[in-house]
């Protein structure tokens, strides 16, 4: 994984450990050409190489205990090792030789170790890397990444990709809104507009709301934690940005989730019968769509923060069932304790609710029926959806505040994600 973004320079930890002779040699030749042909330095640790393997090395630091035996060029130790006494005998492997000469031998008398530790000093020619750490100087080269737009392409179509496999979830995400839908509206069928619709149309209203912040969100809870390890490590080598990861992800989710607030609202509102209107229907479409959005971000923050799928499967259910309690159709805004008028401003189902109800509620005209009119004055109760609206409290905001809040829900719970995305190593 690490290779993708070509770097210029490599550390492998005895890559050949575990593997045979024929696929050690067959990996040391693969790295060979990479550090010819792509100018990448490869630097590995390698313990007693076959003879192939050790000629395919230009340079050799030999160590004992932390010390400098031998620095230069592979070739060159055989010459060194020879100079100091010690030349490597016919038909055996250099490097056996050498490991061989320099690890101490519990047979050998400490006179024979010192006398054979001096040879090698006295021998050994200090390289020119000693004279660059007694004059350090600062090096900034320029850091040679992929653009972030190509990340963004390519993490997005990695993202898309993942989503098609998983085009199950989302083919049984739409059964289950269409099915929805059709009951909904059965239930609700023909709503009408006399008096008796009034107490009808607000619980379908607000049961819209609750179905279209549910089923999506289940779906993109395990969005992060089964990605983190991944993430992290591809991130840790310098791939790609954070930023280019996140908002490919986020841009996927959103384009696999807009179908099912469009079909469900094509079919619920011409059922139940909301006002026959172009704008309203657009403006109820949009509402869903928001809904569906804003219970999703909110799942993906939840996501983003939690340590496991299980945990973030645990919290999301009371987060969503908080944000049903506040909103607005159990409770007006005027009615919540003053202590917890902070969640009533955090639930996202208040404004979806609110909003669409101003959308229906407002230029409906209403009738009575003979038995329907007020006994005493011979008047019909309620004429308009504005005298309802003032009744249930719902005049304290417009259609266009709702909407502005939920984007503005939206916007902040996914800066939470994103934040949760970069920050949180777990």
């Amino acid at each position: 994984m690490e290779l993708l973004t070509r770097p210029k320079l490599l550390f492998l930890d005895e890559p050949t450990s575990g593997l045979d002779s024929v696929t050690a040699l067959s990996l040391c030749r693969l790295l060979r050409r990479l550090a010819t042909s792509r100018t990448c330095t490869v630097v590995c640790t390698i313990h007693q190489p076959q003879a192939k393997i050790f000629n395919l090395f230009d340079q050799l630091l030999l160590l004992n205990r932390g010390n400098i035996v031998y620095q230069g060029p592979a070739q060159g130790a055989l010459e060194f090792f020879g100079r100091s006494g010690f030349p490597c005998p016919a038909f055996e492997n250099p490097a056996d030789h050498f490991l061989d000469v320099i690890t101490p031998n519990m047979n050998d008398s400490v006179e024979s170790f010192v006398e054979k530790e001096a040879a090698l000093k006295r021998h050994y020619t200090a390289p020119a890397v000693d004279h660059l750490l007694d004059n350090p100087r600062p090096l900034i080269l320029p850091r040679d990444t992929t653009p972030w737009h190509k990340q963004f392409r390519v993490l997005l179509r990695r993202s898309l990709k993942e989503t098609w496999r998983k085009r199950n979830a989302t083919y049984v995400l739409l059964a289950q809104t269409v099915i929805m839908a059709i009951l909904i509206g059965t239930v609700f069928l023909r709503i009408g507009t006399s008096q008796t619709s009034v107490t009808r149309r607000q619980p379908v209203l607000f049961f819209t709301v609750i179905n279209q912040g549910m089923f999506g969100a289940l779906i993109v809870i395990n969005s992060f934690p089964s990605e983190r390890m991944l993430s992290l490590r591809e991130r840790a080598a310098g791939t790609y940005h954070v930023s280019a990861y996140f908002l490919a992800k986020i841009t996927a989710e959103t384009v696999s989730q807009l179908p099912a607030p469009i079909l469900f609202s094509c079919v619920v509102y011409f059922l139940v019968g909301f006002q026959a209107v172009a704008s309203k229907f657009f403006i109820f479409m949009a509402f869903m769509v928001l809904c569906s959005l804003s219970a999703t971000s909110l799942a993906l923050a939840v996501s983003a923060i939690a340590r496991t799928t299980d945990m973030a499967v645990t919290v999301l259910p009371m987060a969503l069932e908080v944000c049903r309690l506040f909103g607005g159709f159990f409770l007006s805004p005027a009615n919540i304790p003053n202590y917890f008028k902070w969640l009533n401003a955090l639930s996202y189902v208040q404004y979806t609710y609110v909003g669409i109800s101003l959308n229906e509620l407002h230029g409906l005209k209403l009738y009575c029926t003979p038995s329907q009119l007020n006994a005493k004055t011979g008047q019909c109760p309620t004429t308009s959806g504005e005298q309802t609206i003032k009744a249930l409290g719902l005049d304290y905001i417009s259609i266009g505040g709702c909407a502005g809040v939920l984007i503005g829900y939206i916007l902040f719970c996914r800066v939470v994600a994103y934040l949760g995305v970069r920050y949180i190593k777990y």
